[in-house]
């Protein structure tokens, strides 16, 4: 009897079109263009879900424009209710986010800074790194990704 868990099919990238190798849930890596493919992304074009880091609609968006599939500040929030943990480095400085029984976590990752807020619409609201905002230096974020 075949083992169909362990057979790969040939489908088309739901960004770019070229193929790829899926198991038979539907997920592998396109090659071309990085996208990880899996059916919950196609259910949910609009959502940021693991382990990719913009939703499908912003990478075919940005696929098209020819542009990095780079997450703003607004898809890492997004990243962070669909996971509950984010990270990102800012010169040189690994920092976290992570839901917590007392709120979200804001964190220098192997640091001494730490500072809890109520929830993810405070951290929005108020983080900062060296007194900036935490929105007005995201061009600057660097690394952004899942807590690893």
């Amino acid at each position: 009897m075949e083992d169909i868990y362990s057979k790969i099919f040939k489908k088309k990238c739901a960004v770019c079109g070229h193929v790829y190798m899926a198991d038979v849930y539907d997920q592998g890596e396109c090659l071309d263009c990085g996208w990880y493919n899996g059916s919950m992304y196609c259910e949910f074009p609009d959502r940021v879900m693991c382990p990719n880091l913009i939703s499908l609609n912003k990478a075919k968006k940005l696929y098209r424009e020819g542009k990095p599939f780079l997450p703003d500040f607004d898809d890492f929030i997004d990243g962070f209710n669909f996971y509950g943990e984010m990270e990102f480095a800012y010169k040189g400085t690994l920092y976290g986010l992570m839901d917590t029984d007392e709120g979200v976590e804001f964190f220098k990752v192997n640091g001494e800074y730490f500072e809890i807020f109520k929830d993810i619409e405070e951290f929005q609201q108020k983080a900062r790194i060296n007194g900036k905002h935490l929105k007005e230096i995201w061009n600057e974020v660097e690394n952004v990704n899942w807590l690893q």
